[in-house]
């Protein structure tokens, strides 16, 4: 008899000690499963944005369009693998001039590239993007293959559907908030004209800022030195619809028709205007005229060297070149790698 009630004691006294390690044990199951799905939505997320262009990872778009123009010059099209969320050319607008990075992985080389909002619509044909769309992160890019560009000349030869990869975008240059010269106040209301100097693929920037949905809202006026002005392919319309709107004012200098700048300067510094202030830019002239008080300068280096003095590595070196005997200078002029 107290055998028997010895053990329904025991037996009493361990049921809590049983509902508390049972009570434990749950709680430890719920907190862990509380961890385990932070570290899978943690983990979702970095995936999804790691599908998304971003200068932080490289992502992999598809050749879906690759032409050549002439023997050096060629049109290539990459289609992102997943649709895109993010609309880069409503993010940047016409106030930066961005470029996306594209790894050559055989030789794990980066180069970057400028992009355009074009596309091809099949039979060789290049339009822009209709307007409100940014075709699921499709990029354009107008290309050449330099002697010693690697990746370039790699790309070219790249079969359609082939897969590659990149990552950006990166913002090569930001307008200034308001335009060279001038205070906040005076420029209220006022647009920032533009002299651009561009050799080759140099354009690219560009026509860039002229062909995104919001184009630059000044005007530009464009020295441009080619081979022939037949070296840009699909670009050539587009500049030509520019010019007939008043946009731009384009110089070419196609250096097959002996039209090289090195060999005719004193001609091309009387069409150099000097810097105008935005004061000047609001009150003289007439509305027809391009009152510039910003250069941008974009091609090879012995062009660049020529038209402002050459780069020192990534900074601007000192204004020298046409742009100097012009009276140019480090506060308004940009040179563009």
């Amino acid at each position: 008899m107290r055998i028997r009630e010895l053990s329904r004691s025991i037996s009493t006294a361990t049921r809590p000690l049983y509902i508390a390690t049972k009570t434990r044990r749950f709680k430890w199951i719920a907190s862990g499963s509380a961890i385990t799905t932070s570290i899978l939505a943690y983990y979702l997320n970095e995936r999804w944005h790691q599908k998304e262009l971003s200068p932080d990872h490289f992502i992999p778009y598809k050749i879906s369009y690759n032409d050549k123009i002439d023997s050096e010059h060629f049109m290539l099209e990459l289609t992102p693998s997943r649709p895109q969320k993010i609309d880069w050319w409503k993010a940047m607008s016409s106030d930066k001039l961005w470029s996306i990075e594209v790894k050559q992985s055989e030789i794990m080389v980066v180069r970057n590239y400028t992009p355009l909002p074009l596309e091809h619509v099949g039979n060789g044909q290049i339009q822009r993007f209709p307007e409100g769309t940014f075709r699921d992160g499709k990029l354009f890019f107008y290309l050449k293959k330099y002697k010693h560009g690697e990746v370039a000349r790699w790309l070219s030869k790249l079969p359609e559907g082939h897969i590659v990869e990149l990552r950006g975008p990166f913002i090569d240059f930001e307008m200034p908030s308001h335009p060279v010269g001038g205070d906040k106040e005076t420029a209220k209301g006022n647009s920032c004209d533009i002299v651009t100097f561009t050799a080759g693929t140099g354009i690219a920037p560009i026509a860039q800022m002229l062909l995104t949905t919001t184009p630059h809202p000044g005007k530009i006026l464009m020295f441009h030195s080619c081979l022939t002005r037949q070296d840009l392919g699909p670009l050539q319309p587009f500049l030509e619809e520019s010019q007939n709107s008043n946009r731009i004012q384009l110089h070419y200098f196609e250096s097959k028709h002996g039209r090289d700048i090195r060999k005719i300067p004193y001609e091309v510094l009387k069409l150099i205007p000097t810097p105008c202030s935005i004061e000047l830019a609001s009150t003289e002239g007439s509305t027809a005229s391009i009152k510039p008080n910003l250069a941008l300068v974009c091609g090879p280096d012995s062009y660049i060297n020529t038209v402002s003095g050459p780069k020192h590595g990534l900074l601007q070196g000192p204004i020298r070149g046409m742009l100097a005997q012009r009276n140019w200078d480090n506060s308004n002029v940009f040179k563009l790698s």
